[in-house]
C-alpha cells in the first residue's frame, strides 16, 4: 500500500500545531521556569521512522529530552520534604525504601520513594503505627488547591521521621503499602 505524502503534510501540520499550542499553553501556564534549568521542551512531536509525525494515539507524543549517560546512576538520595497537612484527595503512597539511623537508643527513619512534582503532588502526611517492637508506616500524599498545571516528571523524595528514644532489642520498621522491604534494626 503506497502512502500519498500530500495527504500527510496536512496532517501533520495540524498535529505539530497541536502540540506546540499545549507546550506554549503548560509553559506559560505554569510561570517562568527556574533559573538553571537543564530540561527544555521542544513542540517537536515524535516522528516515525519515515520521519512523519504519528497521527496515532498510541504512540506518544513527548519532549526531547538531553541525552542521559546510561553509565551515570541517578541520584540516590532524592529531595528532601516534610510533610505539609491539608492536601486534598489525600491517599496512601508506597515508599520503595526504609533506612534508619541509630545515635545511641534514638532512631532516625528515612523514607525514600518516587512522586509527581509540587504541587500535584504533596506529602501531607507521615503516619506512625507502633506496636510491640514494631513501626508500621504510611506516607500519605495529594495536592494543593486550585487547578494547577503540573508537567508529569518522576522525582526521587525522602522525608526524615524521628521515632524517639527506643526500648532494647530488634525492631521491625514496615511500609503499610508493601512498597519498601522492612528493615529489622538492633538497640543495645
Amino acid at each position: 500500500m503506497r502512502t500519498d505524502r500530500r495527504r500527510l503534510r496536512p496532517a501533520a501540520l495540524l498535529l505539530f500545531a497541536l502540540v506546540a499550542a499545549v507546550a506554549g499553553g503548560c509553559a506559560s501556564a505554569s510561570g517562568p521556569s527556574p533559573a538553571g534549568s537543564a530540561m527544555a521542551p521542544s513542540a517537536a512531536p515524535s516522528a516515525t521512522p519515515s520521519g512523519v509525525p504519528s497521527t496515532d494515539p498510541d504512540n506518544s507524543v513527548g519532549i526531547d529530552l538531553p541525552p542521559s549517560d546510561p553509565g551515570a546512576a541517578p541520584d540516590p538520595s532524592g529531595r528532601i520534604v516534610v510533610p505539609q497537612p491539608g492536601q486534598l484527595d489525600v491517599h496512601p503512597v508506597a515508599a520503595e525504601s526504609l533506612a534508619a539511623t541509630v545515635a545511641g537508643r534514638r532512631v532516625v527513619l528515612t523514607v525514600t520513594w518516587t512522586s509527581g512534582v509540587e504541587p500535584c503532588y504533596v506529602l501531607d502526611s507521615i503516619v506512625v503505627q507502633r506496636g510491640d517492637h514494631t513501626f508500621a508506616i504510611t506516607l500519605r500524599e495529594g495536592h494543593g488547591p486550585g487547578d494547577a498545571v503540573c508537567i508529569e516528571i518522576a522525582e526521587t523524595k525522602r522525608a526524615m521521621v524521628d521515632l524517639g528514644e527506643l526500648e532494647p532489642g530488634t525492631w521491625t520498621i514496615t511500609d503499610t503499602e508493601g512498597g519498601a522491604a522492612p528493615i529489622a534494626i538492633t538497640i543495645a
